[in-house]
C-alpha cells in the first residue's frame, strides 16, 4: 500500500520524464475541459473518501497537481493531450489503492480534531461549571451527600477524559511512524468520549433532581449560569458531533458503490 507522501514523490518522479523533446507545454492542450481524464480520476476518488472535508480536499488537490504535471512531463515527451492523461491516470494506481492510502490520514485527522476537543472542553468544562456556584450559590444549606459525590465522579471522569485525549493525540503522532491502526484508536477515543459525555450529562442531571433548588438558583436565575449554560451547550455540540464523525469514520463502511479502477476512467 502506498501512502499519501510516497504518491507525492512518485508524481514528482514522473514528472522528470520525458523533457527533452521540443514540445511546448501548452500545444494541443483542448481549450475546454482542459484535463477531464484527470478530473475524473480526483473526482472518482474523492467520492470514495471519507473525513475532514478540509484534509480531503487538501489531499486531492495534492493529487491533482501531481497528476496535470506528471501529465505535462508526457506532452514534452511527445505524447498528445489524451493519451498523455490516461498514462499518468494508469501510473498513479487504481482507484481502490489511493483510497485505501488516503483514507488512514483522514481517520487520523479526524481523530486528531476529537481528541484536541475532548483535551480542551472536558476539563475546561469541569472547572467552568465551578464558576456559577462561587458566585450564586447557597453557601448556608449544604448540599445532600449524594449531590457532592456525583460531583466527584463529573470531576474525576471530565479530567481523566482530558489525560487519556492527551496521550491518545500523542499515539497519533507515534502511530504515523509505528504503522499503528490510526482507525482503531479514532475509535477508541470516539467510544471514550461519548461514555464520559454521557455519565457526565447523567450525573448533572441527577444532581438537579436531587438539589433542584440550589441548581434553579445558580443556573436559571443568575446570569453567569446562563452564561455558562449557553457554552456548555456549544461545547457539547462541537463534542458531540465530532464524536458521531469519529465513531463513522472507524466503525462505518466505505461504501462500495461506484468503485473504479484508474482504467475505468482513462479512455
Amino acid at each position: 500500500m502506498i501512502g499519501p507522501r510516497a504518491l507525492s514523490i512518485r508524481l514528482s518522479t514522473l514528472t522528470g520524464r520525458g523533457v527533452a523533446s521540443g514540445a511546448s507545454v501548452g500545444e494541443g492542450w483542448p481549450t475546454d475541459d482542459r484535463l477531464s481524464t484527470v478530473d475524473s480520476y480526483v473526482r472518482t476518488v474523492g467520492r470514495r473518501l471519507r473525513g475532514p472535508v478540509g484534509t480531503r480536499q487538501g489531499l486531492m488537490r495534492e493529487l491533482a497537481d501531481g497528476l496535470h504535471d506528471a501529465t505535462e512531463a508526457h506532452v514534452r515527451s511527445g505524447l498528445p493531450v489524451a493519451a498523455a492523461q490516461a498514462r499518468a491516470v494508469r501510473e498513479c494506481g487504481p482507484v481502490d489503492a489511493l483510497v485505501a492510502a488516503y483514507q488512514p490520514e483522514l481517520a487520523a485527522s479526524q481523530g486528531r480534531r476529537t481528541s484536541m476537543l475532548l483535551a480542551l472542553l472536558m476539563p475546561g468544562l469541569v472547572l467552568l461549571w465551578d464558576v456559577p456556584w462561587m458566585f450564586a450559590g447557597a453557601w448556608n444549606t449544604p448540599a445532600p451527600r449524594a449531590v457532592w459525590v456525583l460531583s466527584d465522579v463529573i470531576t474525576y471522569a471530565g479530567l481523566a477524559a482530558g489525560g487519556c485525549a492527551l496521550l491518545a493525540l500523542a499515539f497519533f503522532v507515534a502511530g504515523a511512524r509505528l504503522r499503528w491502526s490510526v482507525g482503531k484508536l479514532t475509535g477508541a477515543i470516539g467510544l471514550l468520549g461519548v461514555v464520559v459525555l454521557a455519565l457526565t450529562l447523567a450525573c448533572s442531571a441527577a444532581m438537579a433532581v436531587l438539589n433542584p433548588g440550589d441548581t434553579m438558583a445558580v443556573f436559571a436565575w443568575s446570569w453567569i449560569g446562563l452564561l455558562v449554560e449557553a457554552v456548555t451547550i456549544v461545547a457539547t455540540g462541537s463534542m458531540t458531533l465530532s464524536l458521531i464523525r469519529s465513531l463513522r469514520l472507524a466503525f462505518g463502511r466505505t461504501p462500495a458503490a461506484g468503485v473504479r479502477s484508474a482504467s475505468a476512467v482513462a479512455p
